[in-house]
């Protein structure tokens, strides 16, 4: 069985170097839905905005900064988590939007495709085991535009749910 680490937990100096998380990637991808719903039924998404969709891969592992960056309560956890979920409202709302703006200026500037370090494969953390994905600049700029209409159709009783394995 394959073993990588994963991308996702900041470094400190007293965790070892080995800190990415760990995943069984031969056997379960991880993947997180964000949709609409009405604050009365959170766990059935609206029909009338489809959702977006984020896959243990090269495309999350690119936007993760901006959810972190837009992150105002780290100490509970990630905000777009593929492995949890929550309501993503209120000022929270406001600084992804603002995240995500600023990604799409980015990406802007970014060539066709690029790579994106998503973790790293086998039991030691190098250089010689970094697991670099290819990303499409194209599909990028549509991951966020998904995001921020997604985030302009949210309202007091339409929520944004995020929705990890």
């Amino acid at each position: 069985m394959r073993l990588s680490y994963r991308l996702g937990v900041t470094l400190q100096s007293s965790r070892p170097p080995f800190c990415g998380r760990l995943t069984q990637s031969v056997s379960h991808s991880m993947s997180v839905s964000l949709y609409l719903a009405d604050q009365a039924n959170l766990q059935t998404p609206c029909r009338e905005i489809s959702p977006v969709t984020f896959n243990d891969d090269g495309y999350y592992w690119f936007l993760y900064r901006y959810f972190e960056s837009a992150n105002l309560e780290r100490h509970k956890g990630e905000l777009i988590d593929l492995y949890g979920g929550g309501v993503i409202e209120g000022y929270q709302l406001h600084r992804l939007r603002t995240e995500l703006e600023q990604a799409m200026q980015d990406v802007a500037h970014k060539p066709d495709s690029w790579l994106v370090l998503v973790g790293w494969q086998g039991e030691c953390v190098s250089a010689e085991t970094e697991d670099w994905r290819k990303v499409e600049k194209l599909e990028v700029l549509d991951l966020i535009t998904s995001l921020l209409a997604l985030i302009s159709s949210s309202s007091p009783t339409r929520k944004l749910v995020c929705d990890g394995d």
